[in-house]
């Protein structure tokens, strides 16, 4: 559901893009920073929360994994 209201794809590539394109067009504004490039800015700050979350997530199921896997041997 979070990913859904984003305005960048979830994934590392599309937020380094993001990024970078935003970082260009602020230079090209002579360091002005306008109400969108804030705005996309704070998108990539979610979806790198997002995924942060999902690692943690998977973490915890590879841990859980691994325990059931000791457990059997």
């Amino acid at each position: 559901m979070l990913k859904e209201n984003l305005l960048i794809e979830c994934n590392i590539k599309a937020i380094k893009e993001r990024l970078q394109t935003t970082l260009a067009n602020i230079q090209i504004q002579k360091g002005v920073m306008i109400w969108d490039d804030e705005e996309k800015i704070e998108h990539c700050i979610m979806a790198l929360e997002i995924l942060e979350e999902e690692e943690k997530e998977n973490n915890l199921l590879t841990n859980k994994i691994k325990t059931l896997c000791n457990t059997l041997k």
